[in-house]
């Protein structure tokens, strides 16, 4: 992560890897919009795979006080927020050396996996690939917290939360339930708040430990 100055970041690039469906977009907005409520200068670029749903989906966060270009250069990522463990993998050749890595072990098995023409890596050898890759990794099945909270499609209400919790951004908390309450659709605002506040809480209790890979 860049230099701070004077309470200011320079330069802080999140990069959200899942699937089609996972709430990669609306995650993305809640982070930019809130970091533009901080006063920062934000770029977002959303980059889909083959298919709209359960297809790969990228999302680029630069938050900083000149940022021009949305997307983020390979080896340039401070923060991998990973909805699912192969995404994350596959998108590790943006992560830099001193990347925070916060994934998901929850598996989505695509296409190619569910009709026995390819197999799907164990979650611990990717947890052993990421951990030579980044300077810290957190991992977690955040989808169980999601259930917790009352649905499994707020994972990525969980996993905002659980980046709020590491305390990796210079947005407040605050900030965070601010814009999810103003974002999300009044009829999910409860549970969205929820799974965001289960997030947040996981880690904060357990900074900086790491999670079962399991």
């Amino acid at each position: 992560m860049k230099e701070l100055v004077a309470d200011k970041v320079m330069e802080i690039n999140v990069l959200i890897a899942g699937v089609g469906g996972q709430g990669n977009l609306l995650s993305s907005e809640i982070i930019a919009t809130a970091a533009v409520s901080e006063g920062f200068r934000v770029r977002v670029a959303d980059v889909f795979g083959a298919a709209q749903r359960g297809g790969d989906v990228l999302s680029h966060i630069r938050i900083g006080e000149e940022v021009f270009s949305p997307v983020i250069r390979h080896g340039g990522a401070d923060v991998l927020l990973g909805f699912e463990p192969v995404e994350c993998l596959r998108a590790s050749r943006f992560i830099s050396p001193w990347c925070t890595a916060i994934f998901n072990t929850r598996r989505i098995y695509p296409r190619d996996v569910s009709i026995g023409e390819a197999e799907y890596p164990h979650v611990s050898k990717i947890v052993s690939l990421l951990q030579k890759l980044v300077k810290k990794l957190v991992y977690r099945d955040f989808t169980k917290i999601a259930e917790k909270a009352g649905n499994s499609r707020v994972l990525n209400l969980v996993m905002v939360g659980s980046l709020a919790g590491l305390e990796l951004l210079p947005i407040k908390k605050g900030t965070f339930l601010k814009v999810v309450t103003e974002t999300v659709p009044v009829r999910t605002k409860e549970i969205n708040l929820k799974a965001f506040e289960l997030g947040y809480q996981e880690l904060k209790r357990n900074m900086p430990g790491l999670g079962d890979g399991k």
